[in-house]
């Protein structure tokens, strides 16, 4: 039965026009035989030129294309090393900013702080200004000494003629202790 199977594959064979001298020349998808070779099982699937120069990847493009793979991965590494950068940086920024923001609102407290020290500071000064006068006048009525508190007033101080001082006290101040003028001799 295989040669009558045969007889008519080789009259279709020739009907297409395919012989045995174009079996060497190119044939389905540049494939080098005749689809007649491929039918009848003689096909041997050996590259042609065609098909290695650019279809059939070769090992040089094999290279090229772990190459290219590994480039994408490092491409996609730096991608996420800067996606990671930015979102540290706009951590940095936003807690930059929340700090630019606090020191503002402390530098402000500060000058409100300052200024109600400064006020403060210039009531102070008043209320011990009051407190002097009212401790002058009121030694001027009192007959005590006004420096050591315990003796009697006993010496009218020249030129201001204030009446403030014992005879010990006196005898050792220079100058008088409300007005702070040098007392003079008679």
């Amino acid at each position: 039965t295989a040669p009558h199977h045969q007889q008519p594959l080789k009259a279709e064979h020739s009907m297409l026009g395919t012989s045995a001298s174009s079996h060497n020349s190119l044939g389905l998808n540049g494939v080098t035989g005749s689809i007649w070779d491929f039918v009848t099982g003689s096909f041997s699937p050996s590259p042609s030129s065609v098909l290695s120069s650019g279809t059939i990847p070769s090992v040089s493009s094999s290279s090229s294309g772990n190459e290219l793979t590994r480039v994408r991965q490092e491409l996609d590494d730096a991608k996420r090393k800067l996606k990671q950068w930015e979102e540290s940086w706009q951590q940095i920024k936003q807690a930059c900013d929340a700090w630019q923001k606090e020191a503002q609102e402390a530098k402000e407290r500060a000058d409100m702080a300052d200024a109600d020290r400064q006020l403060a500071l210039q009531k102070k000064e008043e209320v011990e200004n009051t407190f002097k006068k009212l401790k002058v006048i009121f030694q001027l009525q009192s007959k005590k000494c006004l420096v050591c508190q315990e003796g009697d007033c006993s010496i009218l101080l020249n030129p201001c003629q204030h009446y403030v001082l014992c005879d010990p006290c006196a005898a050792a101040q220079e100058e008088c202790p409300c007005c702070k003028k040098k007392k003079s001799l008679w």
